[in-house]
């Protein structure tokens, strides 16, 4: 007999939206509402030439680089995000999963 154990929340399902991205840091994230978890969170470069900088912070303007056609994923992550380009008009796919 063989048991099987899941620590995680399951995911159910991802909410997605394309973002525009320039070269000042804004939000694109807010903070999770209270009582939601944001279990898991993907932000994906579609650009082919620019960097993005992915900022979990409220402040700052310096974060994690994603490089052209890059992503990072983040989980149990419910601050703010905020982004900035290397060039104006990047765009940026952004999904996440709340529990």
């Amino acid at each position: 007999m063989s048991r099987t154990e899941y620590q995680g929340a399951f995911i159910k399902g991802y909410i997605h939206s394309d973002v525009s991205v320039g070269t000042s840091a804004a939000q694109f994230l807010p903070i999770a509402d209270a009582g939601t978890r944001r279990v898991a969170l993907v932000i994906q470069n579609t650009s082919a030439t620019a960097t993005v900088q992915a900022i979990f912070a409220a402040s700052g303007a310096v974060g994690i680089r994603i490089p052209p056609l890059g992503s990072i994923t983040q989980e149990n992550y419910n601050g703010p995000v905020r982004l900035i380009s290397s060039a104006a008009a990047t765009q940026v796919h952004i999904a996440y999963a709340n529990s």
